[in-house]
């Protein structure tokens, strides 16, 4: 059931009535230690007057649409299909990318509310583009721009709250920028990402003034998380440039951590695992070898390859390398941990110690009244 180990506790006893509206922002690459770095934001409104958690555990690969169908899914990347932002299929070929929900193997948590007649939103959520096996999405905000504001994103949020009751959504889930752009450019230190976690935390504390303006936190919960966090990198290794040398051909689905290799011969298979062996960064697994919580049926490779930072897997040569990454195993690389806050409706002024991203859907469908699927990876968290 459990990759890692968690001080969390299962809620006990569905508590909060079925007017409970739950609101999640994702905040990417904010790593567990960068809140640190602002004391007059909505971070610090939180820390004083909700819940914090010391950290919140990524899923490995720790990249943003694993991250981010995890967190909607409540199981790992194994069960859900969507092994990184872009991966090969055996059956369906290449995924980047793709706004389309239906690469997604089990159903995301706006599908179960949809179904039990609870409306809900997003903005900005991996997966949530499109219908999922033709169950609908009341309000879905698409396609995706980088270039659209918090501020857009807030107005929205306050406009969603403000329908009537039976217009208005119980589940809004929004990504917001974090960090994620600076630290991959300029590297993950804290003054190079200062100046725009200020802007983050200046957001957040203007949603959380419009709820109050509006006498809403009675009714509204507030969770704040990320997908992953950043550390630094210095060496990339170039999977395509090792198996060319060797005449090895093979289609490469390459994470920053962790590489599929899809064999053309796979007679070369001994052939390949010797020649990657040689590198001393790289682990090299058959996939008989690869861990269940590594494992897809179709999008696992014949070959995996895994190396930890400050090393990154790579298929071509980069003029301009990024300084900052992420994508590393959370269980031992303590730089890839996120946060985790709540605030509102159903939550006590308390600390947690470190929580799993496969917890977020079990605790909204707890929030709403919901019973937690015994399929999901995660666990209902104790907010009160």
């Amino acid at each position: 059931m459990r990759t890692f180990f968690f001080l969390v506790l299962l809620l006990p006893t569905l508590v909060l009535s079925e007017d409970n509206l739950v609101i999640v922002i994702s905040m990417d690459g904010l790593r567990h230690d960068y809140p640190e770095i602002s004391t007059s934001g909505g971070f610090e409104f939180i820390k004083k007057n909700g819940l914090e958690a010391d950290s919140l555990i990524p899923v490995y690969q720790s990249t943003t649409y694993p991250a981010h169908v995890s967190m909607a899914t409540g199981v790992h990347p194994n069960k859900h299909g969507i092994l990184h932002n872009s991966f090969f299929d055996k059956e369906r070929g290449h995924y980047s990318y793709s706004p389309e929900s239906d690469w997604i193997d089990v159903r995301p948590v706006w599908t179960i509310l949809e179904e039990e007649g609870i409306k809900t939103a997003t903005y900005f959520w991996v997966g949530s583009e499109t219908d999922w096996n033709g169950i609908q999405i009341t309000y879905s905000k698409f396609p995706f721009s980088s270039r659209v504001s918090e501020t857009t994103k807030i107005n929205q949020i306050i406009e969603w709250l403000e329908l009537p009751n039976e217009e208005r959504p119980q589940l809004i889930m929004t990504w917001w920028h974090g960090v994620d752009s600076v630290a991959h450019k300029l590297g993950s230190s804290k003054e190079i990402v200062k100046k725009q976690l200020l802007k983050q935390d200046k957001h957040l504390l203007d949603l959380i003034k419009e709820i109050e303006d509006r006498s809403l936190w009675d009714e509204v919960t507030l969770i704040v998380v990320s997908d992953h966090g950043m550390t630094d990198i210095s060496n990339l290794i170039n999977v395509k440039e090792i198996l060319d040398a060797h005449s090895i051909e093979a289609i490469l689905s390459l994470g920053p951590s962790i590489g599929h290799i899809f064999l053309k011969n796979l007679e070369e298979t001994e052939l390949a695992i010797n020649v990657l062996e040689k590198n001393e960064l790289l682990k090299v697994l058959k996939k008989t070898k690869v861990p269940d919580y590594l494992n897809h049926p179709k999008r696992t490779g014949d070959i995996v390859i895994t190396t930890k930072s400050p090393n990154m897997l790579v298929k071509k040569v980069y003029s301009h390398p990024p300084l900052g990454m992420h994508g590393y195993d959370p269980a031992i690389n303590e730089e890839m941990k996120g946060i985790f806050f709540a605030y509102g409706r159903g939550v006590k002024k308390k600390k947690l110690k470190q929580v799993d991203q496969v917890d977020i859907t079990p605790t909204i469908l707890n929030l709403l009244g919901l019973e937690v699927p015994d399929y999901m990876d995660g666990e209902a968290l104790l907010l009160d």
